[in-house]
């Protein structure tokens, strides 16, 4: 069994391969009712959309460390009392790491929230985990390693054949060239990605 995990504060995308495919999308305070969930529902037959407590920040700056905190204790929580009833045994684990553009506090935050749940996972499953780095993904899925988001969806829609692949194709997003790929589409293709990666 294969655990794809693309992390993100507020999109993270795992997918679980075994005998049958898992995929969820994590997201803060998910609201069906807001238009910024739009695709989520649209989807929200094929993948879990799975709701996690993101508090407010404080103006306060110690208040404020702890809110961080106590969101990383959140996410990572919610994520593992998602997958955990789908995993068999001893899984393997990959992870997207961080790109070497990434810099600045909104990246510090990311490193502790990925670290709440690496930990946790370890405390389950073990080491079996596996960090691959962006461009490694995208070169083993697509055989380019600087493919765009665009190329990994194409490639995601050309080796699926199933309901995913088609609402893709009605919702239009089999076209040619670059275009926006909304959330969680792009999440969702890079964690499964990482399940088909041979590291």
């Amino acid at each position: 069994m294969i655990i794809g995990i693309d992390f993100s504060i507020n999109s993270t995308a795992v997918c679980i391969r075994g005998e049958e495919t898992h995929l969820f999308s994590f997201v803060p305070n998910y609201r069906k009712e807001l238009s910024g969930f739009k695709v989520h529902n649209q989807f929200s037959d094929l993948i879990r959309v799975v709701s996690y407590i993101k508090e407010s920040p404080s103006k306060d700056s110690i208040e404020d460390q702890s809110i961080k905190l106590a969101n990383a204790d959140s996410l990572s929580y919610t994520i593992m009392n998602s997958i955990t009833p789908f995993v068999e045994g001893i899984p393997e684990i990959r992870i997207e790491g961080f790109s070497f553009g990434s810099k600045g506090n909104s990246f510090i935050d990311l490193i502790t929230y990925n670290t709440f749940l690496k930990v946790k996972m370890i405390q389950q499953w073990g080491h079996c985990i596996s960090v691959i780095s962006p461009k490694t993904n995208k070169k083993l899925f697509t055989g380019n390693g600087n493919a765009s988001k665009c190329d990994m969806l194409r490639k995601f829609i050309e080796k699926n054949q199933g309901p995913i692949r088609d609402r893709l194709i009605e919702m239009g997003l089999n076209k040619e060239g670059e275009f926006t790929i909304p959330k969680p589409i792009d999440d969702i293709v890079d964690s499964w990605a990482l399940t088909e990666s041979l590291i």
